[in-house]
């Protein structure tokens, strides 16, 4: 009661018309003790935090001078890019308008004019950013862009559709905003750089298809949607490789495929879910998870999906703990790396048990990182979500290839760039073997992943780490850091790779590339093992970067690795001369970029495993074999004397 009463009091004292040079009201706190985690739905569960730290990304927001409405405290984007001409920072005004169009028992805010204050500055002051054209600027003054362009379409979209129906701003001031992002869609659709820059970094460019059909739903404009439907075409033919990755620096990245090309294409699903416009965006959805398929292997505990990661080109993660988007309801794949309606469930109720545990207290906000207080937390709560049950789930993980199938050998390839991507399965093993054109240099080619049913992951080459890449090593070369020109022969017979996806011929799969000018290395891909041959004049160490839970509990003797993990035992056995050393070393992943939306690697492990690196030191040629062996039976018990 006293609450509510507060809010009204506050709604009817908002002032009528928005004043640049008026000082802001106080802003209290909010006092979390006066509430109870009751007062927060399911849906909910997540906002306490927000809600008690809200006063002071709200009272950053600068009040006087050339940058009022700047939203000056440093919680999104990193600390060196918090600059009053980045309109990165400025999405965060959807924050604002969240907690003042909020009706909820447990939010002061809602309708506040103290709040309204701060937001209509912070909503003139991003106007004020803008260039005539409609472009915004992100990492200098008037250093126009397509990503802090096309990202305002889609935050300014879900903040207006707030403000739809939520308390008044100034009409004036909220005609501008509109223009304003009216101005930012027609430009990103019509821009040629933008588009060309948009073709090597799809995700930057689908912003403004998730901005535009928001601002569409809010206020349709015939004129711009004719603009808008054909560049969706375009994009559909430009911004996806057949192999089904999205281009991303021109290849594949795990971070910005698995996030924000997911954030665009959640929200565009929310607005054409049960039209004939969705059909294109699930085809295109369904192709990428297809990719996915192919490249994430599950742990036996039910950790997550350990990555073909090294094939990365800009952000750094190793490992996928579940990925749940709403076009799962029609796509089935993709209910196979999802997390269920029943661990939804038990995981609001531990958030819950938490809160009430620990109530009034809730985390800190903490200044100075880069995901402190990040914008999408308040963009996709209104939209559909999707979560299949346990049964859905089971029989997508049966359409996984490497499920569906023990045996095959299948190759896709980029059309773009010469990137080949081959899959080997086998009764025993699968693996994937990464070649072609390194792009960035940060890739890593060559064996990337090697995955049993019973052992989980026992290898996975790591993303610009020379120290943990697998492959040959001699002096300062690493000859799996650059392209890499592979041959392939199937089945007894020479293939040439195309682009797209397609089965290889059954039998062995050799690969062959060289070592520089004198150097060659040959990999087979047998029925119960992959045998690895290395010729290369002088010395040379031979890099396995494996996975272990354990690694104390590795074997090594004279010729032979052994690594239990699972049910089974990963082995590796290699011919070495008198003098040839064999060595192992634990070794921490490659640290995630500032602001990856990397989640798997945080603890220094990946899928709780330790990146363990051995070392083969070899002169001339090394030859070694990689198999799995079942995990021995138990010793019987004795029967107790009767």
């Amino acid at each position: 009661m006293k609450i509510a009463l507060l809010v009204l009091l506050a709604v009817v004292t908002v002032p009528a018309i928005f004043a640049a040079d008026e000082p802001f009201a106080p802003l209290p706190p909010v006092d979390l003790s006066k509430l109870n985690p009751s007062d927060f739905t399911d849906a909910e569960i997540d906002l306490p935090f927000y809600l008690n730290n809200f006063h002071q990304v709200a009272d950053s927001v600068v009040a006087t001078g050339a940058d009022r409405g700047f939203i000056g405290i440093s919680v999104w984007r990193s600390p060196k890019d918090n600059h009053p001409y980045n309109a990165r920072i400025m999405e965060n005004i959807l924050s604002l308008a969240y907690f003042y169009t909020a009706k909820r028992p447990w939010n002061p805010y809602y309708g506040s004019a103290a709040l309204r204050q701060r937001l209509e500055a912070a909503l003139d002051f991003w106007c004020r950013l803008q260039s005539p054209e409609g472009k915004f600027s992100e990492y200098g003054s008037q250093q126009w862009n397509l990503p802090a362009t096309a990202f305002a379409t889609k935050f300014m979209g879900q903040t207006l559709t707030l403000l739809k129906d939520g308390p008044p701003i100034d009409p004036t001031l909220l005609q501008r905003v509109i223009e304003a992002d009216r101005k930012a869609i027609r430009v990103v659709l019509t821009d040629p750089d933008f588009y060309l820059h948009g073709k090597s970094y799809s995700n930057q460019f689908t912003n403004v298809w998730a901005g535009a059909l928001e601002f569409f739903n809010l206020y349709p404009d015939p004129e711009l949607e004719k603009l808008f439907w054909p560049r969706v075409q375009d994009g559909m033919r430009d911004f996806q490789s057949p192999a089904g990755f999205f281009y991303e620096a021109n290849g594949p990245d795990w971070g910005y495929n698995s996030y924000t090309h997911q954030s665009n294409l959640r929200s565009v699903y929310h607005y054409t879910r049960g039209t004939d416009r969705a059909g294109q965006f699930i085809e295109h959805e369904r192709r990428w998870f297809e990719w996915l398929s192919w490249n994430a292997v599950p742990e036996p505990d039910g950790a997550g999906w350990v990555l073909n990661r090294a094939i990365e080109t800009r952000q750094k993660k190793p490992f996928l703990p579940e990925l749940t988007e709403p076009m799962a309801e029609q796509i089935p794949i993709a209910r196979a790396f999802a997390q269920t309606d029943a661990e939804r469930l038990q995981e609001i109720s531990a958030t819950r048990r938490n809160l009430v545990k620990n109530w009034p207290k809730v985390a800190s906000l903490q200044t100075g990182e880069f995901w402190s207080w990040s914008p999408y937390t308040f963009l996709h709560r209104a939209q559909f979500d999707c979560r299949p049950t346990q049964a859905q789930r089971d029989e997508a993980r049966n359409l996984l290839p490497y499920v569906a199938r023990t045996n095959f050998t299948h190759q896709l390839m980029d059309s773009r760039n010469p990137m080949v991507y081959t899959y080997v399965r086998r009764p025993s093993y699968y693996a994937v073997f990464n070649s072609g054109k390194r792009l960035l240099k940060q890739q890593r080619y060559g064996l990337g992943l090697l995955w049993s049913a019973e052992t989980g992951a026992v290898l996975q080459s790591q993303t610009g780490d020379d120290d943990a890449t697998w492959g040959t090593h001699s002096g300062t070369n690493v000859f799996e850091a650059d392209d890499l020109p592979a041959t392939f022969e199937a089945d007894g017979q020479t293939v040439a790779p195309a682009p797209g996806s397609r089965d290889l011929k059954s039998g062995d799969l050799v690969v062959h590339y060289p070592l520089g000018k004198e150097g060659e290395k040959t990999i087979r891909f047998e029925a119960n093992s992959i045998i690895v041959a290395v010729h290369h004049p002088g010395p040379f160490t031979e890099v396995l970067p494996l996975l272990s839970a354990n690694p104390a509990g590795i074997i090594v003797e004279k010729s032979q690795l052994k690594l239990p993990s699972g049910d089974g035992t990963f082995v590796i056995s290699f011919r070495t001369k008198p003098e040839d050393k064999v060595a192992i070393q634990p070794v921490s992943p490659a640290v995630p970029e500032a602001g990856s939306s990397e989640t798997g690697s945080t603890d220094g492990k990946i899928a709780g495993k330790q990146v363990v690196v051995v070392r083969i030191s070899a002169t001339d040629e090394l030859r070694y074999e990689m198999m799995f062996a079942p995990a021995p039976a138990p010793a019987p018990q004795p029967k107790p004397a009767p």
